[in-house]
């Protein structure tokens, strides 16, 4: 029978090979080299300080998974473990019994997390730790315990915050930190879901803040707009991150959010920011209502780029131990590219401080003034210090080996001291010729090396320091042999199945081992890094893993299932077995071409193609509506019927979405008059918006172009309304124009309403200073639309005017019922409140014919259904009648189809529902008669013109020029409009 692996914890079994270390994962959502795991009792890649003056030595070692680590308030240094252990170091020694281990989850980066000390511990001993629970469903969870010495308390667990049930196991932040404030921080990853990161409805892609006793404080700056825990949200738009820290004494905050495609940030905390995931990474422009990261990093190899920024530490100890240089400096590290560098949080200014750090996932700077690194990939904690003037001390002695005769066998030393550091090895007490490095390695073992006994004497210019002898042991006996039967060579996947392994150990003394002699795990491999997946699992010789279905969306993935035997001397032997999945391509497509659609929630431009992995969970959506050469765009519908935002599972052969997209008058029109001072908002010449005129007809017209809830405001030609320093600002386009709330003020004849950006401290639109700019920022909050409370924030009133271009530009949705819509409920009263589910009313303008100004023949409708400008006469023309829709129309033939566009030609087709809407444009009045242009939503360039005489009306590729003018060839075309009577019959 085969066991689900995934349910299994390890009971300690000795694992030859320490901490396996690429089996341990990250629990950042990062990366780790893809190498074969090691013995770490005798590896020990030290860090390479770009300083002489400074050495890096191990501080303690033996860790299993570590994730975190912080320094208690009396000098201990805890350390979280992915499994649940909360470790403790006291006076350099890692104590063998755990301060607590906690009931975790441990798939994929799943575990503990995160520690932090009250600012009050010695007086109420009280410890605060971020993991992931199994108590009822899956999530992850703040609580705060009592300590007694090196224990917990028992039963002293008070859960503080219990995050939401989580659907994917990556990104899930995890660290906790008390802030200068005395209120507890907690960083919150989006748990792959990308849409979290913006949604005040969730605390995911979040910085929260708590009261020490998980209350949320109610001048958090979204308590008021958020629902539920996320009113505990400080700042959003965060990923994933996994690592923060205070500078003591200023409290400046700095968050190290992990990125996806190819930025890493470093960004500077502040109250209601919005770092902009998903839709900005790394540096950006055009987005006044977001917060630019303080420092970013690309995506890349060497020690100026990296994939994982995971751990982070300002140097302002109580004593420095620095020098002076170094003071105020934020230390952050690379996870993959295994450095350390530091920037100065005032001029920003980055120097590279460490390399070869194994795999640090985090950082602090201890009570001795030292630098300390948590070394993933070695299980290890460093320690790096200023060494100037010291004698040389060791810090991880030489380990005893045991090794087959013929295999190679390797010592290690780490030793702090002034630079430079002379090593020499002993064998037996005698000098080894040429072993004058910090290991030594016999490249062959034999039996006459057995019980030989190796130490390394470590000299500078000031003194001498001789290692402990380590003794090796070589034996006859052979490694046994692992074997992995399942999954074979060549085996794919696709999510949301069971990755089915199974496996042999044998052993050329011992036999056939047993399955106690069996390590699995499990590591999931993005591009040129790592995810955890099955932790490791002692004790069974098959199983399975579920492959999840959410999580990573990215097609450049496999799986590697590894297998580690030990026999009953304690020689090893490792093997693994690559599993790669079944992908297809997708591509997302809009019409018309080239408006923005959202894959997976970060906005790209269609058509966009990428590769998914069969199974896997994705999403497509689009913003509505859209503004894109000169016009604005409402989203229509999907090719596939779903919603405007809708999830998919990523199906076994290539699949195609394409968002259509109609042109949509965009809003209703109004003048805008302060309530404070009785003038109407006008531009400036600075672009800044004033409460300046007396008259309504000297008032900007502003376009209420809804988006979602709220509206942006559209100013003369393709400007938006923006904020700027806290003013309101014409410079913006749809994208970077900030999107206003609108909140009711109550009605006395008029409208009146208030407005509110989504940054700043308080964000409410206010005159603040008669005829100078409208304020939005500083404001403040205070009352509601109240003009007699100098601190509220201020009511206006709307005046519904005709839009720029003569349209008055009803929307269905905008939360006001006007002249052509009609709400769900049918009630076409005004005041009905008209909501996001109404429809356009049909009406009709009558019957016409109409003359082609390029010929002067009347449209008629041939044998094929095109229109072409035919008849020689009125009468013989074809009589088409006018269907409004909204500002449009649609046009009828007798035969009662209706007009629509194929290939660029008027054909008499479709239905209402199919039929294309047209613009009316006014060319004048020529020899008494109407002479108007026809344009569709079609095409490249969609306005109606005779492009060949006696031939089809051409809309689609007629030309932009001129307008009206049919002496240019490369012009639309006027047509004379002519009434008529419409015909009796004809549906």
């Amino acid at each position: 029978m085969q066991t689900q692996a995934g349910k299994y914890t390890d009971a300690g079994w000795p694992r030859p090979l320490a901490l396996m270390g690429v089996a341990l994962l990250l629990v950042t959502g990062c990366s780790t080299p893809s190498a074969e795991p090691s013995d770490l009792a005798g590896v020990r890649a030290g860090a390479v300080i770009q300083d002489a003056h400074f050495a890096d030595s191990v501080f303690v070692t033996g860790l299993r998974g570590p994730t975190t680590m912080t320094f208690a308030p009396d000098g201990r240094l805890f350390i979280s473990e992915k499994s649940g252990a909360l470790r403790v170091v006291q006076n350099g020694q890692l104590l063998a019994a755990p301060f607590m281990t906690l009931a975790v989850d441990t798939g994929n980066e799943r575990g503990l997390m995160g520690v932090a000390f009250d600012p009050n511990f010695e007086s109420n001993n009280h410890l605060y730790v971020y993991y992931t629970s199994v108590d009822g469903t899956i999530h992850n969870r703040v609580s705060r315990f009592t300590a007694n010495g090196n224990v917990v308390v028992p039963g002293s667990e008070l859960v503080l915050a219990d995050l939401p049930t989580l659907d994917a196991a990556n990104h899930n932040g995890g660290a906790v930190r008390f802030g200068r404030d005395d209120k507890l921080y907690v960083s919150v990853g989006e748990n792959a879901v990308s849409s979290n990161s913006q949604s005040l409805n969730t605390p995911l892609g979040k910085m929260l803040r708590f009261n020490s006793d998980g209350t949320i404080p109610t001048d958090n700056p979204f308590y008021a707009t958020a629902t539920g825990l996320a009113k505990a949200t400080w700042a959003m738009g965060l990923r994933n991150p996994f690592t923060f820290d205070f500078q003591p004494g200023t409290g400046v905050m700095f968050i190290n959010d992990v990125g996806e495609g190819g930025w890493e940030e470093i960004n500077r905390g502040q109250a209601g920011a919005n770092y902009g995931w998903p839709m900005t990474e790394g540096y950006f422009t055009n987005r006044p209502g977001l917060t630019q990261p303080f420092f970013a990093y690309p995506h890349g190899t060497g020690t100026a780029s990296g994939n994982c920024i995971a751990g982070g530490a300002f140097y302002n100890p109580s004593v420095s131990a620095f020098p002076g240089a170094y003071l105020g400096q934020y230390f952050f590290a690379d996870y993959t590219n295994d450095w350390i560098s530091r920037i100065n949080p005032t001029t920003g200014a980055v120097s590279l401080f460490a390399t070869g750090v194994a795999g640090p996932v985090d950082l602090d700077v201890g009570p001795d003034g030292a630098l300390y690194y948590l070394a993933r990939g070695t299980g290890q904690v460093g320690r790096i210090a200023y060494t100037a003037a010291l004698p040389p001390t060791i810090a991880q002695q030489p380990a005893n080996l045991l090794v087959s005769a013929g295999t190679p066998a390797s010592f290690t030393v780490s030793a702090s001291g002034e630079q430079p550091l002379t090593y020499q090895w002993q064998r037996n007490g005698a000098a080894i010729s040429g072993a004058t490095s910090a290991t030594y390695t016999l490249s062959a073992a034999q039996l006459t090396d057995d019980n030989a006994r190796f130490r390394v004497v470590i000299t500078n210019g000031i003194g001498t320091a001789t290692s402990t002898e380590a003794v090796l042991t070589v034996t006859s006996n052979k490694p046994p042999v692992a074997t992995i039967l399942t999954p074979t060579v060549g085996t794919t996947y696709t999510a949301a199945t069971n990755l089915l392994f199974s496996g042999s150990a044998s052993d050329e003394e011992d036999g056939s081992l047993p399955p106690s002699a069996m390590t699995w795990s499990i590591v999931f491999h993005h591009d040129t890094h790592t995810h955890p997946a099955m932790p490791d699992t002692t004790g069974i010789a098959s199983g399975d893993w579920p492959i999840p279905n959410i999580g990573e969306s990215s097609a450049n993935v496999w799986y590697r299932v590894w297998l580690t035997v030990r026999d009953s001397i304690g020689l090893t032997h490792t093997t693994y077995r690559d599993v790669h999945p079944v992908t297809v391509p997708i591509t997302v497509s809009s019409v018309p071409g080239g408006l923005q659609v959202l894959m997976d929630g970060r906005p790209v431009p269609s058509p966009h193609a990428t590769t998914g992995v069969v199974g896997v969970l994705r999403s497509v959506g689009v913003e509505s509506p859209q503004f894109a050469n000169g016009k604005l765009w409402a989203f229509s519908s999907w090719s596939d019927g779903g919603a405007q935002t809708h999830a998919f599972t990523t199906p076994s052969s290539a699949v195609s979405f394409t968002a259509t997209f109609t042109e949509t008058a965009g809003g209703s029109c109004y003048r805008i008059q302060s309530e404070r001072s009785d003038k109407w908002l006008a531009v400036d010449g600075a672009g800044k918006v004033v409460a300046s005129s007396t008259a309504q007809t000297g008032g900007q017209i502003f376009q209420l172009v809804p988006v979602g809830s709220r509206f942006k405001l559209k100013g003369t030609g393709d400007t938006f309304m923006t904020v700027v320093a806290n003013q309101l600002s014409m410079s913006g386009n749809f994208t970077s124009g900030e999107s206003f709330t609108q909140h009711p003020c109550g009605y006395g004849g008029r409208t009146r309403v208030g407005f509110q950006a989504a940054v700043g401290t308080a964000p409410h639109w206010k005159e603040t200073t008669p005829d100078g700019p409208i304020q939005s920022g500083d404001g403040g909050n205070g009352g509601a639309c109240n003009p007699a409370d100098g601190g509220t924030w201020e009511g206006f009133y709307l005046e519904p005017v005709a839009c720029s271009g003569g349209t008055t530009g009803p929307v269905c949705g905008n939360g006001v019922l006007e002249s052509g819509e009609q709400c769900d409920d049918g009630n076409t009263q005004p005041g009905d409140g008209c909501n996001a589910t109404c429809n356009i009313e049909s009406g009709t303008a009558g019957c016409v014919r109409i003359q082609s100004e390029r010929s002067d023949k009347w449209l008629t409708v041939d044998g094929t259904g095109k229109v072409a400008a035919i008849s020689t006469t009125q009468t013989g023309g074809e009589v088409f009648e006018l269907v409004t829709s909204g500002t449009k129309y649609k046009l009828k033939a007798a035969s009662g189809a209706y007009v629509a566009v194929v290939a660029d030609q008027l054909t008499v087709n479709a239905t209402l529902g199919t039929a294309e809407a047209f613009t009316r444009h006014a060319c004048g009045i020529f020899g008494g008669r109407n002479r108007y242009g026809f344009e569709s939503s079609t095409g490249t360039a969609r306005n109606w013109k005779e492009n060949t005489l006696a031939a089809p009306i051409q809309s689609g590729n007629g030309g932009n020029g001129g307008i009206c003018n049919p002496a240019d060839g490369g012009s639309w075309e006027g047509f004379y409009v002519e009434p008529a009577t419409c015909p009796v019959t004809g549906g």
